[in-house]
């Protein structure tokens, strides 16, 4: 991997790595943007651990986006606490499940650019849900990470009939029935469930106080111990 640097780039690369590397590991949502030929793809991140990422084959459109072996692209890792920029060394294509994915390893210092506004906090919240308009009928699920304005959930649920939801949380000891919208659906092939990112509709400003206040008590907490 790191025949082409010298050995101050390469240390340059190791403290990057060991900086942000726990960070970018925990975070099961974690995206990847690839700038290649003049265009932006955004696509999941299936497993990272130190120098080695291995990311499902974007799609534009229809069509799916192939990279040389031993090609460099620059990429961003949006995670919960930030946006990460660095570049990746191409090293192997994976087929799995009728799937593209790639291999890459770090080529370059990661570098934090910006802290989201809209802090996700990693937590499991058991909660319960029903499908709108109907509510036939209530299904289970928890949380993976929450914020002011949305979640990610994991369910063993399939949902493909709607994309409005009605949840019922219990966050810091309050009961919350929130209404929302599922924006982006993808399985977790290492449990067999399901992961929703979901944007909360309507919530009153009292109650997105109340919960960006829980998450920032509980960052806070975590950051003290």
């Amino acid at each position: 991997m790191f025949n082409l640097l010298n050995r101050k780039s390469i240390k340059s690369i190791e403290r990057s790595i060991d900086k942000y590397n726990e960070v970018l590991v925990d975070d099961i949502n974690l995206k990847m943007r690839i700038r290649c030929r003049n265009k932006i793809y955004t696509t999941d991140v299936e497993f990272f651990d130190n120098r080695e990422v291995v990311f499902r084959c974007p799609i534009d459109r229809h069509d799916i986006i192939r990279f040389n072996n031993k090609s460099i692209v620059k990429v961003d890792f949006v995670s919960y606490s930030g946006l990460y920029i660095t570049e990746l060394l191409i090293t192997e294509k994976i087929m799995k499940d009728d799937v593209l994915y790639y291999r890459g390893e770090i080529n370059s210092p990661i570098e934090k650019r910006q802290r989201r506004k809209d802090y996700r906090l990693p937590i499991t919240l058991d909660l319960s849900y029903t499908l709108l308009p109907r509510e036939y009928s209530q299904y289970s699920g928890s949380t993976l990470d929450i914020s002011s304005n949305g979640m990610l959930m994991e369910t063993y649920e399939n949902i493909y009939q709607t994309k409005k939801l009605k949840i019922n949380i219990d966050i810091d000891g309050k009961k919350y029935t929130i209404k929302g919208t599922v924006l982006r659906k993808r399985n977790n092939f290492s449990n067999g469930t399901y992961l929703y990112n979901i944007k909360f509709d309507d919530l009153s400003s009292r109650n997105k106080s109340e919960i960006a206040r829980f998450i920032f008590d509980t960052k806070r907490a975590l950051v003290k111990n």
